[in-house]
């Protein structure tokens, strides 16, 4: 290394001296070989070629092997420095080209890779022989997914300079992106060769030969995960995009493998058929039924034998169907007919739930009103809502159900959030309006009207009453009635126990005269607000509910029942 770094003392001035010197270059070239800048020694010797053609290159005299010492260190800055200001035939300054990579190593820093790859080309522009300018720009193409690119940069830096390890690690990559497997390990092996650590990336290559095995009619969970590494390693393998819109489909992310499939070229594309099949699928899955069928006739275009494509085609077609007849029979007043085409409908793929099937669940129910079954109508547009939280004809028609189940402030929620998804539905304000003050009347249950007995009742007739009312609208003495009918009883029934504690007990029942809900009178509201009302006004009267003092008016309260 002394040695070597005295003959660059002496070599650069002669270069420096006279550039035209051939036998001055290759003292030059000599030096910087033997003090391990390949680069430099590798434009040394072709200035000596060209100024001497007839020049034969002769292999340097050994080092001492001795470590790097301040003296080396400086005479290999002496010979770069020498290098860059004579060695090429450069069009601008050495200051200029030290500026163009240290631009390419900034932009890309900055994560500005075009930029990068801008600054770099112009670098290699005018020094062509620098190995680490085509492996940097090798580089900024990886990060900007231009694989092919990364991978015909790498190479020629490694061709540049065989000794240039970060090289082949980048073209394996870039290989690897492209899937082209042999490639890479070809050149991982020359890394392994130069004696680079290439273990990790092997393992990755073992990864995708594995992927590319898989069916992608088996998806086993086991093979998702390698599909799905696989995908994260070769992101540019046109076999791994479908195996991964299969992958999304199974996992339900239906809009994900619809905009990576139709992100995928069709047109001469040998996945064609599943491309096509994996964009119906998905197409089916989130409601668009046109779609859906298009892209399955052109699967079947592509590929007669797509078996899955055919019959999915089959499993849409006959959910149209059925729901469609379902459609004409409750036109025609059929509803008992209609009822069983939803159903038949829905039960085409049971593992299916999309915004086909929560129509047929909202037309289901809408058959169901007619027969009289509002609970079963009830279940059918939850279940609709649940498939589709956007349905608005799904709450709408909830809400009524509610109204006539008389759960008002179930009823309620339901038009607000109709309001709230589109606040352009017919009358949907009248509605809210109209449900919120039916929730405010029915807070407050005339407990004397219910029983049939005045304000003024004693203990023994409020008693009496109370065993009356319980015979009267137990759920068994009105089986026989109609659904609308004991849907009433079964209210009333649910409100004797509440009347029976309010009446028998005096402060209950004293607060209930003056017009506090049970809610109020149960959670100690009442009781709270009586104490402020006695702070204030001093003689704690006052009406709540606009009650009258009168308690003779039972008129007052037999509209609240």
């Amino acid at each position: 290394m002394r040695r070597a770094a005295v003959a660059a003392r002496t070599a650069c001035p002669r270069v420096a001296h006279n550039p035209q010197d051939a036998a001055a270059w290759k003292a030059l070239g000599d030096a910087a070989e033997s003090l391990g800048l390949v680069d430099e020694a590798k434009v040394a010797f072709r200035r000596a070629r060209e100024i001497d053609p007839t020049f034969l290159r002769v292999p340097p005299a050994p080092g001492d092997n001795q470590p790097a010492s301040r003296e080396v260190e400086s005479a290999r800055r002496a010979v770069t420095a020498i290098i860059m200001r004579h060695g090429r035939r450069s069009k601008i300054s050495p200051q200029d080209e030290e500026k163009l990579q240290a631009q390419g190593n900034a932009c890309f820093k900055a994560k500005k890779y075009e930029d990068a790859v801008m600054a770099y080309s112009r670098a290699i522009a005018f020094c062509p022989e620098l190995a680490s300018l085509y492996g940097n720009r090798s580089a900024a193409y990886y990060m900007l997914k231009k694989f092919r690119e990364a991978a015909v940069d790498a190479t020629k830096a490694c061709k540049l300079d065989p000794f240039y390890v970060k090289g082949y690690s980048r073209a394996a990559k870039a290989y690897l992106c492209l899937g082209d497997v042999e490639q890479a390990k070809t050149q991982l092996m020359q890394a392994r060769a130069k004696g680079a650590d290439v273990e990790q990336d092997l393992r990755s290559i073992s990864i995708v030969e594995k992927a590319k095995t898989i069916n992608g009619s088996t998806l086993t969970q086991e093979n998702m995960r390698l599909i799905e590494k696989a995908m994260e390693i070769a992101p540019n393998v046109e076999q791994f995009k479908v195996a991964m819109g299969r992958v999304l489909l199974t996992k339900g992310k239906h809009q994900e493998a619809l905009a990576l499939c139709r992100g995928l070229k069709v047109d001469g594309n040998k996945h064609a058929s599943e491309i096509l099949s994996i964009r119906a699928e998905a197409s089916y899955l989130i409601g668009d039924t046109k779609a859906a069928e298009r892209y399955f006739a052109q699967a079947l275009a592509c590929d007669p034998k797509n078996l899955h494509a055919k019959r999915f085609m089959d499993v849409v077609q006959t959910v149209q169907n059925n729901k469609q007849k379902g459609n004409q029979a409750f036109q025609r007043g059929r509803w008992h007919e209609a009822y069983q085409h939803y159903t038949a409908a829905m039960s085409v793929d049971p593992n299916v739930r999309n915004s086909l099937v929560a129509q047929c669940a909202c037309n289901r129910a809408a058959a169901l009103i007619k027969l009289e079954n509002l609970e079963d109508a009830l279940v059918d547009c939850t279940y609709a809502v649940e498939l589709d939280e956007m349905y608005t004809k799904a709450y709408l028609r909830r809400a009524h159900i509610h109204l006539e189940l008389e759960n008002f402030e179930d009823a309620l929620r339901d038009f607000e959030k109709v309001l709230e998804l589109d606040p352009h539905t017919p009358d949907i304000r009248k509605l809210v309006k109209e449900a919120a003050d039916t929730v405010r009347k029915h807070k407050y249950v005339d407990f004397y009207h219910l029983l049939e007995v005045r304000r003024t009742a004693t203990e023994v007739e409020i008693r009496k009453a109370y065993k009356k009312a319980c015979l009267k609208y137990h759920p068994d003495k009105n089986s026989h009635r109609t659904p609308k009918e004991k849907r009433e009883a079964d209210r009333k029934f649910k409100h004797l126990q509440d009347a029976y504690n309010i009446l028998l007990d005096s402060q209950k029942r004293a607060l209930y005269d003056r017009g506090f809900s049970v809610e109020d009178i149960d959670s100690g509201v009442a009781d709270a607000t009586e104490d402020f009302g006695d702070m204030n006004m001093g003689n704690g009267s006052g009406h709540r509910y606009g009650s009258s003092s009168s308690s003779h008016d039972g008129k007052q309260y037999s509209n609240r029942g």
